[in-house]
């Protein structure tokens, strides 16, 4: 009999396997994950840059890496950095619509098969597990 597997297991999967596909379809595009998450950010206009950084200041993995990869975008020619504000250019916008179609068509083929409230009870259910941990509970 197969060996049933707990929502530990489950998690560590699913994100696994999120990361591995989004980073296949923002490969496409020439992104890393972070990249996205910056375009993303900007998407409704131009904000603090202290403002994205803070936001997304959970994914950093080491020092430097925000100064990094807002340079490549810089670089890149993808967003505009002035007098602590960032935004996207024209080129940066592109680029994020054609991810966003990447992304979008990968999400709804994560939720295939399920229905809006069972997703919206997953995140719910998720959303109480980590609040209960985080409560020591």
């Amino acid at each position: 009999m197969a060996e049933k597997r707990l929502i530990g297991y489950w998690l560590k999967e699913l994100d696994r396997l999120i990361n591995e596909r989004f980073d296949e379809d923002l490969a496409a595009g020439e992104l890393s994950r972070r990249h996205w998450q910056m375009l993303h950010s900007l998407a409704e206009g131009a904000r603090p840059a202290g403002e994205i950084r803070d936001a997304l200041a959970p994914f950093w993995t080491h020092a430097g890496e925000w100064e990094q990869e807002v340079a490549q975008l810089v670089e890149r020619g993808f967003v505009v950095a002035d007098s602590g504000t960032l935004s996207l250019t024209d080129a940066g916008r592109a680029t994020h619509d054609e991810a966003f179609i990447r992304i979008g068509r990968r999400r709804r083929a994560m939720v295939e098969g399920i229905t809006d409230e069972q997703y919206l009870e997953t995140v719910r259910m998720l959303e109480k597990m980590a609040g209960n941990m985080a409560a020591g509970a």
